[in-house]
């Protein structure tokens, strides 16, 4: 495992519930968000926007809304196309923070409309959007594929093993 760029907290809302949500950012800009909701505790890994797939949230991130330079850097376009992003490594930890509030409240959004058929959305939502040319695609996508991991908020079941033939 990679060292760590960042360790820090803030507050996010799932379901009308506070949680403290611990971010770790690691060299690559991979993201790991801790928190517990309702006494469970869960952990999302946010790997697309590690490495390579840094160019790729970044492009969004800018084509969303307008940014502070200061807090997030820029990006410019020349004229043949090709992106160039002029950012501290501070500001790239800046986007990654925002990115990873974004992910946060997305699942919030997801949960207040859905409530007990989370799981079943998030994996519904990718089965169908497959598509992540917008910030909003790409949010909503990191978020399910999280929810889907994690098994967030699903039922504690034990399962009693079926076969054919048991009777």
């Amino acid at each position: 495992m990679d060292a760590s760029l960042i360790t820090t907290t803030f507050k996010s809302r799932i379901m009308g519930t506070s949680v403290n949500v611990s971010l770790t950012i690691r060299n690559t800009h991979e993201a790991t968000m801790e928190f517990t909701l309702f006494g469970a505790a869960y952990t999302f890994t946010v790997t697309r926007w590690s490495r390579k797939g840094l160019s790729s949230f970044l492009l969004l991130f800018f084509a969303y809304k307008f940014r502070e330079a200061a807090d997030f850097g820029s990006l410019t376009v020349d004229d043949n196309g090709v992106p160039t992003f002029n950012m501290t490594t501070a500001q790239k930890v800046n986007a990654v923070i925002q990115g990873a509030k974004d992910v946060m409240a997305c699942v919030d959004e997801i949960g207040t409309r859905h409530q007990r058929s989370v799981l079943d959305y998030a994996v519904w939502y990718r089965e169908k959007h497959t598509c992540w040319d917008t910030y909003e695609n790409y949010i909503t996508m990191l978020a399910c594929n999280c929810i889907v991991h994690t098994d967030f908020l699903a039922p504690g079941v034990t399962w009693e093993l079926v076969t054919f033939g048991m009777a």
